[in-house]
């Protein structure tokens, strides 16, 4: 209520005046005669500039976008950050490199795909909040984040090469981050390379208690781009990412080696004059191949257990810009993916010697094809519309259904177990789709609105519809072949007021989910004949309804000086069983003041703070705790002393505050100085320095 208070008050003291015949721009908010250099905040949909995410710091992808508006992130271990848009995520938010969604190699979720992107890896980064992206396949009714690894140079770019450096400390994990390479080009092409380097050690919570943290990454890129006519261009990238002895406190085992693969490929051809305006036919493939074991963990000397477990998905995408009609703008096109998971697990029994093998994923394989169109049709001087479709097929199959599995069963007849003789049958074809209207428009120069509506789909993912009964963090496992299809339908309305000194953007959506994928305990019962109840989760069909929205203010009363605000909430209810959806972040947000110390060496000083209210809304069956509000400060200093050079200095936690966020999990196993079930604190104060130099 407060925030609609303000918002009213702030329409009333900026004064509209008559809209201009220009096209409203609702990706991007520009202050119009400030020379500001400080990173803006992203609050609509759209490409999220470089300069941003390395201002907000993070190891990874998914640490530097975690706090934006909308978004969150639940943590399996201190490096394993799994976005969270609008309190959805899971595989509901898809990750898509190039043209290929990327899939983790861990049954447990170790791996979130955004995990192994950096900097070094993407381009540009593009992250579309709410259901469904017409563009990019069926799947995402949460969200997208798109990372484009194609280097390609502003038109006009001199010749040139510039080799760069770039290396960073940090004090809680006594850690340290290398990175190097080399970019440029000409007239005809455009190339970048480069590697990097991390290495993580455990931390100390405030309290003393020591969090397993250690991690050991190496990361490469390469891209080249040709021009080998106007408009035209060919271009190739490769990413490869290397994970080595990452501790995971809240899970079974660790991840002991991960070899990460990604190449991507494209032609764009673009014409002038014709009702064909663009063409580009786009393609690659993702390997992954994980390695994780319980050598570190307390279990070790009565168990020995390992996991092996791939990833394979390949995309192919064509794609066609139309101009039928006089400002009529069509952008249509067909695509085909395809994800193959397989894992087993290795048991040793110390005291008896005898030796196990489990099937995690049955040689899962999943395949889309389909086709998009979206319409953007210009109503007036100053409003848009526009219309999405998308149509699907998407095949699923379980290939080693019948392999054997815990206490002498198959796969599929574990299946039958829990869920009855319907579960049988592994393999389904279903059809999904997608549909969508967004209007957008302004009503004064720099007042923006935008009206939002659609419904989305997605099939069950792999872990949901054919994880193997067997052991899993919490207790036992089971996926469900019944499930049908995750049906999204999403309201959502916004606006973005700009006045010479201040920006405020406000949203608020409301969306109800048929047939919402639900992870739930399904048993109790005594698995493994030890004397004691396990816990069985596995997965349910139920309705829900999510509703929340975002409140964004940057206030600039100057050009040295920048105060940024942003708020997020999202309630989630599972309307079936009439009780709170889990894994939903708590009302959070953050506030910074920034000034400008020094124009000529663009030196920026910063004092913010992060906040989390209590999480009260939990779902127990889940099962999840509560957790309690917190307040966490920062300092940071960022400065270009000489051109070229760039230095990054933050101190996170700055009072050493002792707290843990709702959506980390909690410890599995007693393992550093955790117990079984405790609340993995967060790290304490931190200092965080890193230097840049372009040569």
């Amino acid at each position: 209520m407060k925030s609609v208070i303000f918002f009213i008050v702030l329409m009333a003291a900026c004064p509209l005046a008559a809209a201009e015949p220009s096209p409203p721009d609702t990706t991007t908010t520009e202050i119009p005669e400030m020379t500001v250099t400080a990173p803006g905040i992203p609050w609509g949909d759209g490409p999220v500039s470089d300069e941003t995410l390395r201002a907000r710091g993070g190891d990874n992808l998914a640490e530097a976008i975690e706090h934006l508006p909308g978004i969150a992130a639940v943590r399996r271990a201190p490096s394993a950050a799994e976005p969270v848009i609008r309190g959805l995520g899971w595989e509901r938010v898809q990750t898509i490199l190039g043209a290929v969604p990327l899939y983790g190699a861990c049954p447990g979720r170790m791996d979130p795909p955004a995990t192994y992107l950096t900097t070094l890896s993407t381009t540009r980064v593009s992250i579309f909040r709410g259901g469904g992206y017409a563009a990019f396949g069926p799947g995402a009714t949460g969200g997208v984040i798109h990372a484009d690894p194609d280097y390609e140079r502003p038109a006009g770019a001199p010749t040139g090469m510039t080799p760069y450096l770039e290396a960073g400390y940090e004090s809680a994990r006594e850690g340290f981050r290398t990175e190097g390479g080399l970019f440029g080009g000409n007239r005809a092409l455009d190339y970048k390379v480069g590697i990097g380097y991390r290495q993580f050690d455990d931390y100390t919570a405030p309290d003393g208690t020591v969090v397993p943290a250690g991690l050991k990454s190496t990361t490469a890129n390469a891209a080249i781009g040709w021009r080998p006519g106007e408009n035209m261009r060919l271009w190739n990238a490769v990413t490869y990412a290397k994970e080595k002895d990452i501790d995971f406190p809240s899970m079974p085992m660790d991840n002991i080696d991960t070899d990460f693969w990604v190449y991507n490929a494209g032609w764009r051809s673009e014409y002038d004059g014709g009702a064909l305006t663009r063409l580009e036919v786009t393609g690659g493939f993702s390997a992954i191949d994980h390695f994780m074991d319980n050598s570190q963990k307390p279990n070790y000397k009565t168990m020995e257990a390992g996991t092996d477990a791939k990833t394979r998905s390949w995309a192919g995408h064509f794609h066609l810009d139309l101009e039928p009609g006089a400002s009529l703008q069509l952008k249509t096109g067909l695509d085909v993916t395809s994800l193959t998971r397989d894992a087993t697990r290795t048991r040793y029994i110390v005291a008896s010697g005898d030796t196990f093998s489990d099937r995690l994923w049955p040689d899962a394989m999943q395949t889309n094809g389909g086709g998009f169109a979206t319409l953007e049709i210009p109503m007036s001087a100053t409003i848009r519309l526009t219309a999405d479709a998308r149509l699907d097929a998407v095949d699923s199959k379980a290939r080693a259904a019948d392999a054997p599995s815990v206490g002498g069963k198959t796969v599929r007849e574990q299946y039958v177990r829990f869920y009855g003789p319907s579960a049988a049958e592994t393999d389904r074809t279903e059809t999904l789709g997608l549909a969508g209207l967004r209007l957008d428009g302004q009503f004064a120069p720099r007042h923006q609105y935008y009206l939002r509506t659609g419904i989305s789909s997605r099939a069950a993912g792999v872990t949901e519809r054919y994880y193997a009964f067997g052991p899993a963090p919490g207790g036992f496992q089971v996926g469900n072949p019944t499930l049908a299809a995750e049906k999204k339908w999403e309201g959502e309305a916004g606006i973005t007021a700009t006045c010479d000194k201040v920006v405020v953007a406000l949203s608020g959506f409301y969306a109800e989910i048929n047939d919402y994928i639900l992870p739930t305990v399904i048993a109790v019962m005594d698995v493994n004949g030890d004397g004691n109840d396990d816990i069985v989760q596995g997965f349910e069909n139920i309705d829900a309804t999510m509703a929340g929205g975002e409140l964004g203010i940057e206030y600039r009363p100057s050009d040295s000086l920048y105060l940024p605000v942003t708020v997020s909430y999202v309630r989630g209810r599972n309307t079936t069983g009439d009780r709170d959806l889990p894994e939903i972040p708590p009302l959070s947000g953050t506030a910074e003041v920034r000034y400008l110390a020094h124009h000529g060496t663009n030196t920026w000083l910063g004092f913010g703070v992060y906040f989390a209210a209590d999480q009260e809304k939990i779902d127990l069956l889940f099962p999840e705790n509560r957790t309690g509000g917190f307040t966490i400060w920062r300092l940071g200093l960022e400065t270009e002393p000489v051109r070229g050079f760039s230095v990054r200095l933050r101190v996170d936690n700055l009072f050493d505050r002792l707290y843990n966020e709702h959506l980390t999990r909690e410890a599995l196993l007693p393992t550093g100085g955790l117990e079984a079930g405790q609340e993995i604190p967060a790290p304490g104060r931190n200092l965080n320095i890193s230097a840049r130099m372009e040569f």
